[in-house]
């Protein structure tokens, strides 16, 4: 066993060999919504594709972070504009009864019968006073079926697994080192992508990023998520009509007392009695450990006082239970990576796409800027990190300002930011073109192939 030399407050590890246990086409670091997205295209593209996980689950925040709501995938006027893997995902759901939407008829309708339904049944199933496509999900079920998907597809996936860094040859990345109960081991690759959310394999190479959040932003925010069950929610639903300042008082108290005074149901089949708590934690850095371990003792310390206080005061609630924690801690943003393309706040003020536009995102969470720029788009450009070859960063930790991020880093924007970086690995590939050089054109009509809607290309989903 090598010798560790202290010096001062570091200590020097002996060089050591590490196993190469597998060498593919594209490494996929991330199993969350962007890693899915780029292990399938990558995959399906014809590349050999590795997919590293930390957790023992694919899904990332849509699945460990119970954050099992999936927004905005139309814009204002109803028109789909999210869909290629994040449909097909959601499709799988919609057939198990894992599911629930608004109807397709009802998208953009600015009824105020059907728009007063759909906003009480989900305040993310409206927005501008119009109905938007939003889905809630079940996280258990989506384990499964994201699952399914990487293994049809032909994804070599390594589950706990923690992918720690990439391996350098100067500014190249060729490959990624993970420790596990295995032990360290080594993937090399032709493409990497860093869809860990965090940017985790960036301060280990030369590209640059930011961290900087404001204060206030939901972005700046971590979140322990969990569900409460049995709740007897037309009894509850009694209370708070038919008693509204006892209902409110109720929960003015619940957040003197440090509980969470808000609550989702949850609207699947099955779940009449479960309602989501989704909740909201400042803190001065989601990648520092000592605040990441902050925030798990007091999400659980507010999730007992919640409960114990519903429990104990609140109709409806007397028979419930707690009956699932988020097992990963739900992070929002940390760092983002400064790309060939740095999207700001004047990028969401334009109707004009860029010319290797592989995303468009409904923008509806604007106010009345929405009404005058609908769509915001998304380049190329965005995944590519400066000063680095071989490397593109596919989640949340795209090249983008933090107003971009506060609306646009949620889990379906960072399932088109995978599908878009796999395709592009795997076309630089096939090609022999370095990621830079991938043509557009071929990108896009290679997308609009998966049902994902681009400007002027048609998709089956987009006209469905």
């Amino acid at each position: 066993m090598g010798e560790l030399k202290a010096s001062g407050k570091t200590i020097r590890e002996q060089a050591r060999d590490i196993k190469v246990c597998r060498e593919a086409d594209v490494i996929v670091v991330g199993g969350g919504p962007g890693g899915i997205g780029a292990a399938l295209a990558a995959a399906r593209n014809g590349a050999d594709t590795v997919l590293i996980e930390r957790y023992g689950h694919l899904g990332g925040m849509g699945t460990g972070g119970l954050v099992t709501i999936i927004p905005n995938l139309t814009d204002i006027d109803g028109n789909l504009q999210i869909a290629g893997i994040t449909q097909e995902w959601l499709d799988s759901l919609e057939a198990r009864e894992a599911l629930d939407r608004p109807k397709q008829e009802d998208w953009g309708s600015t009824d105020k019968e059907i728009v007063k339904y759909y906003n009480e049944r989900s305040f993310f199933y409206t927005r501008l006073n119009r109905v938007i496509y939003s889905a809630h999900i079940d996280a258990e079920i989506s384990k499964y079926l994201l699952n399914k998907m990487v293994e049809e597809a032909g994804v070599k996936t390594y589950l706990h697994a923690w992918g720690t860094e990439p391996i350098m040859d100067g500014d190249k990345v060729k490959g990624v080192i993970f420790e596990s109960k295995s032990g360290r081991q080594a993937v090399l690759g032709k493409v990497i992508i860093d869809s860990t959310g965090d940017g985790d394999l960036l301060p280990y190479t030369e590209a640059e990023f930011e961290t900087h959040i404001p204060n206030g932003f939901r972005i700046a925010n971590l979140a322990m998520c969990f569900w409460i069950d049995n709740v007897n929610l037309e009894k509850l639903d009694e209370f708070r009509t038919k008693h509204p300042e006892q209902f409110a008082a109720q929960a003015q108290e619940l957040m003197k007392i440090g509980g969470l005074p808000g609550y989702i149901p949850s609207r699947l089949k099955n779940q009449e009695g479960v309602v989501w708590v989704h909740t909201r934690y400042p803190n001065s850095s989601q990648t520092d450990v000592e605040e990441l371990t902050r925030v798990e003792f007091l999400g659980r310390e507010k999730m007992m006082t919640t409960f114990d206080y519903r429990k104990k005061n609140t109709p409806g609630f007397e028979n419930s239970f707690i009956v699932l924690s988020s097992p990963q801690l739900g992070t929002r943003a940390s760092r983002r990576v400064i790309g060939e393309y740095y999207l700001t706040k004047k990028d969401l003020e334009t109707n004009e796409p860029f010319e290797d536009t592989i995303a468009i995102f409904p923008d509806v969470d604007r106010g009345e800027s929405s009404v005058r720029y609908p769509l915001t788009y998304i380049p190329y450009r965005a995944l590519i990190p400066r000063k680095v070859e071989n490397l593109l960063v596919a989640c949340r930790a795209f090249s983008s300002d933090p107003v971009v991020q506060e609306f646009f880093n949620l889990i379906p924007h960072c399932i088109a930011f995978g599908q878009a970086a796999g395709t592009a690995a795997a076309l630089a590939i096939k090609e022999g073109v370095g990621l830079r050089a991938v043509n557009y054109v071929t990108l896009q009509e290679n997308l609009a192939a998966q049902n994902v809607p681009l400007p002027g290309l048609y998709t089956a989903l987009s006209k469905a």
